[in-house]
């Protein structure tokens, strides 16, 4: 169970952990902050937990768990919450989670130059450069994830007037391109997450589009 004291509710602490770790960085390194941290930036979230990170390959992220561990964060393994989410290690310090991803957010649902576009306010901290996702695309990661917590700052995002055109977009460009079909399950996290908003009398209008992907999805896999 989370604590008031393991949550972070100012954007301060935020700015400040990523300052600290752009001064052990030895060389740049780009990330897109995509979580709660950005929505608690936005004042549509009042704390976090989670700060979640992606980064755009595998290098730079090991460069970034490598600067945690410098200021005393402990890597551990995924906790059961992440099971939906490609992240394969933890940065824990006082109850806090540091979230570093490489590219890939959930199975073959990746970090696309669409995405990286979106984020266009950019901050640096020394040798780290953060990018905040999109309100878009923190609606498409919390719809996947399903973490405690992700159902409410999908609904609050929902009221924030999310560009629905766009989050279609990026969704159908990621299931569409080329791999295996097991890798595009991600698309039904995305329906149950829908389903539960509607269920909360929410309207989101690419409902339909995405049960169409989600039905085609499961006929490809069950025909497999």
């Amino acid at each position: 169970m989370t604590s008031s004291s393991d949550m972070i509710s100012t954007r301060e602490e935020v700015n400040e952990l990523f300052q600290q770790l752009g001064q052990v960085l030895n060389r740049s390194v780009e990330a897109l902050l995509i979580g709660g941290a950005t929505m608690l930036e936005l004042r549509l979230k009042d704390a976090t937990k989670d700060i979640d990170v992606v980064c755009r390959n595998e290098e730079d992220k090991e460069l970034l768990l490598e600067a945690a561990i410098a200021l005393g964060f402990q890597i551990v393994g995924p906790q059961k919450r992440h099971r939906r989410l490609g992240v394969n290690r933890l940065a824990v310090k006082g109850g806090r989670n540091l979230d570093i991803f490489a590219g890939r957010i959930s199975y073959d649902f990746s970090l696309s130059q669409a995405i990286w576009q979106r984020a266009v306010r950019s901050r640096p901290y020394g040798s780290l450069v953060v990018r905040d996702a999109a309100l878009e695309d923190i609606f498409i990661m919390k719809l996947i994830a399903n973490r405690p917590g992700d159902a409410p700052d999908c609904s609050k995002l929902v009221i924030a007037e999310l560009d629905f055109d766009a989050v279609y977009r990026e969704i159908e460009a990621q299931y569409r391109k080329r791999g295996d079909v097991e890798q595009k399950i991600w698309i039904t996290y995305i329906e149950e997450g829908i389903a539960r908003l509607e269920d909360n009398d929410l309207t989101i209008p690419i409902g339909d589009k995405i049960s169409l992907l989600a039905n085609e999805y499961n006929e490809k896999s069950a025909y497999k």
